[in-house]
């Protein structure tokens, strides 16, 4: 049902969903994976698969034909067309600011390093969420999140100075995901 898009086989992976049920993957792969429900827009066209969840330039696809129980994960449409231009030859048509701008990458080298270790998560979340083994991540025990706790009030001297001391330790590599 999906069959090839732009960027090639090796850019697209179909799992079989057997009796589960379209909406509790998706819920799954919202509540444990950190994926975006999507509304089931069908961004190939017609019947190549409906969104029905995101995780930046990555698609998980539901089939649309009645009867078809199959997921598909891809990247983007956009990212499709990119990965075709890399694959085909015509990676050098695209400049390091025009690939900043569409994809806040700033180049080849880390648009595809990137865009593989994407992939791969979904896939490995849509893998585990059909098994029903898809879990949300372990959070440290004992560790405190500021943005879990309550908004402070303007003159919370202490939550300004924990705020500011964490934003010197913390440094995050341009393609953390």
């Amino acid at each position: 049902m999906f069959g090839l898009y732009p960027a090639g086989s090796e850019w697209v992976r179909t799992f079989a969903m057997d009796d589960q049920d379209m909406r509790d993957i998706q819920r799954s792969l919202v509540d444990h994976a950190g994926l975006t429900a999507a509304i089931l827009h069908q961004p190939f066209g017609q019947q190549r698969g409906a969104v029905m969840a995101q995780s930046g330039q990555i698609l998980v696809l539901s089939d649309t034909t009645s009867g078809a129980r199959q997921i598909a994960v891809t990247p983007t449409v956009q990212m499709q067309h990119l990965l075709w231009s890399y694959r085909e030859g015509y990676a050098m048509q695209w400049s390091a600011i025009e690939i900043r701008s569409l994809t806040g990458y700033t180049g080849w080298e880390e648009l595809l390093t990137c865009t593989r270790r994407e992939f791969s998560r979904a896939c490995e979340a849509v893998a585990a969420a059909i098994a029903r083994t898809l879990q949300s991540p372990a959070v440290e025990a004992g560790r405190s999140y500021p943005m879990n706790e309550p908004f402070p009030d303007e003159d919370d001297v202490t939550f300004y100075s924990r705020m500011a001391a964490m934003s010197d330790v913390m440094e995050v590599p341009s393609c953390a995901l």
